[in-house]
């Protein structure tokens, strides 16, 4: 009940909420955009996708800080789950599969009925995501729940992506945008590739290897997430670091 709660949640502030703010207090520019998305051709195609993204962008925000909250409690304040991070559970953790949950449901409804404007890696990245949090949210012997929250640490970096977003779109001033775009770079290294990659990856590995047996298709799925995430990261940090590097060159060569 509490993941479909929080995917009708998400689904409001995209459908909803995010429209009615920009009608309030964007107004020109979100009539604009809405008018220009109604036409034919290659521009109102571009704003299409801008629209979608741009009534995408608060529930992204306030997942990402909302995750990082929970995934910080979960993982260094709640005692049960760090005494025992394979079989323990707590209230706690079960708000936390709610809201991951149901929003990996309404990021993947989003990214397959809009995939020309998310594409095939956004699909995967959401597809997984749901399934590892509806298994340990429903498994009852081994969730692993204490793994699955330090996973959702990753989102650490995304208020500082959502954030840049809207300093770029609304022109600030550029030595700030510069600024959140390093901070944005840093979070992201550190949250998904330093603990991502090089800790909380390796501890489930770990877990799988040495830890009690646990049914095939379940230790299966964790691996196969596992190692897939940990490649969408690296890759995603490689496209930060070639964006960055380009950036750069521009700059220069203007």
């Amino acid at each position: 009940m509490g993941i479909i709660l929080s995917f009708l949640f998400w689904t409001w502030l995209q459908k909803w909420f995010s429209p009615w703010i920009s009608r309030r207090y964007f107004a020109e520019r979100y009539a604009k955009l809405i008018e220009g998305a109604k036409g034919q051709g290659e521009e109102a195609k571009k704003l299409k996708k801008k629209l979608v993204d741009w009534d995408a962008r608060i529930p992204g925000f306030l997942h990402g800080a909302l995750a990082s909250a929970l995934s910080i409690y979960c993982c260094f304040y709640d005692e049960a789950m760090m005494a025992d991070p394979l079989r323990a559970t707590s209230n706690a953790w079960l708000v936390t599969v709610s809201v991951a949950a149901g929003f990996f449901a309404w990021d993947l409804y989003l990214c397959v009925s809009h995939f020309s404007v998310f594409g095939m890696e956004f699909v995967i990245h959401a597809s997984f995501c749901l399934v590892t949090y509806l298994i340990c949210g429903y498994v009852q012997e081994h969730p692993f729940a204490w793994h699955a929250s330090s996973l959702l640490m990753f989102e650490l970096s995304t208020p500082f992506l959502h954030s840049r977003w809207a300093m770029i779109e609304f022109k600030w001033d550029p030595q700030l945008i510069t600024y959140f775009t390093y901070m944005f770079a840093a979070a992201f290294f550190v949250a998904r590739i330093l603990w991502g990659n090089f800790y909380a990856f390796p501890l489930i590995w770990r877990a799988l290897v040495y830890g009690p047996k646990i049914p095939v298709w379940q230790a299966g799925m964790f691996w196969f997430n596992s190692i897939l995430s940990a490649m969408i990261n690296t890759y995603w940090m490689i496209f930060i670091i070639k964006s960055g590097m380009k950036g750069k060159r521009k700059k220069k060569d203007a």
